[in-house]
């Protein structure tokens, strides 16, 4: 009996690995030759575009080059996990294998994220609950193997980083946490920025219970300015992605298929068993699950139930307004999805862009795992029995979702992110063309244009964002490029800044030029809210650096708190 009871006592110290391999089943299909089909495959010419663009010099990148003929996507695409895409590229994986390691990694991190958030709010136990829960609820599946989104399945590791790094800032105020919360929040608005506006109000009420519990109004000080020390971070992107939104057409991100209106969840929907690869149509009939799933039901009714029977013991302790505060957001993301909720929508435009109202499916896991955790603190003797069946009943459940419709075992990246394939328009999403552009057409352009005139235009180089090209012009010419204009576009005629004509129907980009012999350069510049926006970020991200090394104590917010 000893020698059992060392043997149990020595493997307890590689728990861990244990939990490594639980992890196992959410992304083993993933590895697998050849490729997977979702709703959206154009996450692998992304990648490819965003490494193609680093590589020109292009920091932060703004702008891709072979969406048609070039498109400002990362201007308004959080770029986050294509430059992480980029990096992973560099280690000889292909776009296809760089896509799926991404994914991967998703769902390890979220789990790591859960479960510090979890533990630091109810153990040990609490914290691997949560984390099961967050990893196998289905609509994470849902994300990969079905909708095929790289960015919405990252923001998930963010979500639990945020309210971890806030709770660590509420109970001890110093530059370390201010660090943490900022990069976290910077973290999630690079990442997926409808997700960021789904969060933010949720997020708010947590600052708000932050401060309503520990009774210190004036923790508010550090909460808010960690949070606009993020914005401030992130505003290389964010300050673009707004103020520059008339630069684009965004009734494709609305309109007709995109409108909310025709994606909203039926309440039996989330309590449906129902798994498909299909689309999200009007009405109940959609070919994708909106499940909330059954160990997460099952685990919330428990949660209801011994609160209830514990009520006493957990008023005493307050847990009781921490787990109201989780249930009621629960509650409002489940509302929000149900078109009862459309005086809502309606009410705020920008909520328009969200386009699937059921996007608030990721916010309902994140605050069914954090309640979930919950059980390992209201039934202390029984946490580890309760643990192991969350992780058997987790998998048992869920592991067939966690899985491709069929697989493309011959596919490579050529099928994805070829010239051919990124000049067939229809493959091209139009969220982010700009304004200018009147008309699409095929084939593509690949050389200069004279318009009128008489010239001659020869070696023609283009780049992510620049291209040259010499020209002979016998009689005054007007010259079409094969680039999008978009604002920021310079040329340069023998090094001297040209005035640029208006677009031509395409879009592209039209100037005059006299005769003579000329080489002519053009190259992306940034707009003055650009420029701002970069120094914005660089001082952030300094100020960030500040706070991380600065050892002593932040007497600032500190005045009246006697116990930060």
């Amino acid at each position: 009996m000893k020698n059992f009871s060392k043997i149990i006592k020595a493997l307890s110290k590689f728990w861990w690995v244990l939990i490594l391999l639980c992890l196992i089943p959410s992304f083993n299909r993933l590895i697998h030759k050849g490729f997977f089909p979702t709703q959206d495959y154009i996450y692998v010419a992304r990648i490819y575009e965003m490494d193609k663009s680093l590589k020109d010099g292009q920091f932060p990148v703004r702008w891709v080059p072979d969406f048609r003929y070039g498109e400002p996507l990362f201007n308004y695409y959080a770029p986050l996990p294509y430059y992480l895409g980029s990096v992973i590229h560099t280690f000889n994986f292909s776009f296809l294998d760089t896509s799926k390691i991404l994914y991967a990694l998703g769902l390890i991190l979220s789990f790591g994220t859960m479960y510090i958030l979890g533990k630091e709010l109810w153990g040990k136990a609490g914290g691997l609950i949560s984390g099961f829960v967050y990893l196998y609820a289905p609509y994470r599946a849902v994300d990969i193997f079905v909708r095929g989104d790289i960015s919405e399945s990252w923001v998930f590791v963010f979500f639990p980083l945020c309210f971890w790094a806030a709770l660590r800032l509420s109970k001890k105020v110093n530059g370390k946490n201010i660090f943490l919360l900022a990069i976290s929040l910077a973290g999630l608005f690079f990442t997926h920025n409808v997700m960021t506006m789904l969060f933010a109000p949720f997020f708010a009420l947590w600052i708000l219970y932050l401060v309503w519990d520990r009774k210190k109004f004036s923790l508010i000080y550090p909460l808010v300015f960690s949070s606009v020390l993020a914005a401030g971070v992130a505003a290389s992107f964010l300050l673009p992605a707004f103020f520059e939104r008339s630069y684009i057409q965004t009734q494709h991100l609305t309109g007709g298929y995109f409108d909310f209106r025709g994606h909203f969840v039926e309440l039996k929907q989330f309590f449906s068993t129902f798994w498909g690869y299909g689309a999200s149509v009007w009405g109940p009939e959609d070919g994708m699950s909106f499940q909330v799933g059954v160990v997460q039901w099952v685990t919330i009714g428990l949660t209801l139930v011994f609160a209830f029977i514990k009520r006493k013991q957990i008023i005493k302790d307050r847990t009781i307004y921490l787990l109201v505060v989780v249930f009621a957001s629960f509650l409002f993301s489940l509302f929000m999805q149900h078109n009862r909720s459309t005086f809502i929508w309606l009410a705020v435009p920008m909520l328009q862009y969200v386009q699937f109202p059921w996007r608030f499916l990721a916010i309902t896991v994140f605050f069914v795992a954090v309640f979930a955790g919950s059980l390992a603190k209201l039934l202390p003797k029984y946490k580890y029995a309760i643990l192991t069946l969350v992780v058997i009943s987790c998998i048992a459940f869920t592991y067939n979702y966690f899985r491709p419709e069929s697989y493309y075992d011959d596919a490579t990246d050529a099928g994805y992110i070829s010239q051919q394939t990124l000049s067939i328009d229809d493959k091209l999403p139009k969220d982010y063309l700009p304004i200018w552009v009147k008309k699409i057409t095929s084939p593509k352009i690949t050389q200069p244009q004279i318009v009128s005139g008489q010239a001659n235009a020869s070696d023609y180089s283009a780049r992510s964002n620049s291209a040259t090209f010499n020209i002979n012009v016998e009689k005054n010419s007007v010259i079409d490029v094969p680039l999008t204009y978009f604002p920021g576009w310079v040329a340069e005629l023998n090094g001297k800044k040209i005035s640029l004509m208006d677009p031509s129907d395409l879009g592209i980009i039209r100037f005059s030029v006299p005769e003579g012999n000329y080489k002519i350069s053009l190259y992306l510049g940034n707009t003055p809210l650009r420029e701002a926006a970069n120094i914005i970020s660089v001082i952030s991200i300094l100020g960030c650096l500040v706070f991380v090394l600065y050892k002593g104590p932040l007497c600032v917010w500190r005045k009246g708190d006697k116990n930060n």
